[in-house]
């Protein structure tokens, strides 16, 4: 019994430290431009996906595959708020259905292109084998996404409490309207928001490539946990997001190890953030706040 809790204890700190970068973006996206991004599910298929069309398929160097993707993901991710966000800003279940849109169209595109029988190997493998912690052997890969995971975070919380624009983008998520009075450029910061939230993702799914399962309908999955530790954090809110990816990581280390029943996770994950809401519907941190 000792050993299975050590175990939860060990695979709470891993997957919460996972969940920062699956989550802070999303939870970004809610805090500054005031929408639900359903489309949040396309950056992680684009990730790998676009990675590897440059990788394998072009036989392009990895660095330049890499850095080819993140240019790609930057251009479309500014086409999203300038074709979609932009354009409908005051019809918000068009942007709903828009963004909703491209999710499914990216899943399509690359499971006709790349199936989920094709197998995709990125050699992003920093440090290879395992490490024992406590009673459990651990990829010394994942407890590095882990690490990363933590110091991402940290540097998102520095540059948004420490650094002019930072403010500025604090400043818009309290008052549109006394920001644009100050003169902030509104739409800059938008677009560089929806930049922004691309690198916690991408800087996850490099990560994890090489140990955890690929395939094209990935992104629901991590949309999933996003949507919930966002909810529970409070929609926007850092502070609130941190604390809710420890939460959501013990929920889904507990389904497996203690209840023995990994597919239960989400739905216990779900039910977590249900009565949350019910106990304190703003979640756990002030949702009119990015911190």
């Amino acid at each position: 019994m000792l050993t299975i809790i050590e175990t939860t204890l060990v695979y709470t700190l891993l997957l919460g430290s996972l969940y920062l970068l699956v989550s802070i973006g999303f939870s970004l996206i809610c805090g500054v431009l005031r929408i639900f991004h359903l489309g949040y599910a396309y950056i992680f298929v684009a990730t790998i996906y676009l990675t590897w069309l440059f990788f394998h398929t072009l036989g392009l160097p990895l660095w330049l595959s890499i850095t080819l993707m993140v240019v790609v993901q930057a251009g479309i991710a500014i086409a999203i708020y300038k074709g979609i966000i932009a354009k409908y800003l005051k019809m918000e279940e068009k942007i709903i259905t828009g963004l909703l849109l491209i999710a499914i169209i990216s899943e399509q595109v690359a499971n006709r292109w790349y199936p989920i029988q094709s197998a995709v190997n990125l050699p992003t493998t920093i440090i290879p084998g395992s490490l024992a912690v406590a009673s459990t052997n651990i990829s010394i890969q994942l407890l590095l996404a882990a690490a990363v995971g933590i110091v991402v975070t940290a540097l998102f919380v520095l540059f948004f409490l420490f650094t002019k624009t930072g403010l500025a983008v604090r400043a818009i998520s309290y008052d549109i309207s006394s920001a644009k009075i100050m003169g902030i450029q509104v739409e800059q910061i938008y677009m560089l928001i929806m930049v922004l939230v691309l690198l916690p993702v991408i800087i996850a799914m490099l990560m994890i490539a090489p140990v955890w399962a690929l395939d094209p309908t990935m992104g629901w999955g991590y949309m999933v946990t996003a949507i919930l530790i966002s909810v529970m954090g409070g929609l926007g809110n850092i502070r609130g997001t941190i604390i809710a990816s420890y939460i959501i990581g013990f929920t889904h280390a507990f389904a497996s190890f203690i209840i023995a029943e990994p597919r239960f996770m989400n739905l216990l994950a779900i039910a977590v953030v249900i009565v949350m809401l019910i106990v304190r519907p703003q979640g756990i941190a002030k949702t009119e706040s990015l911190w």
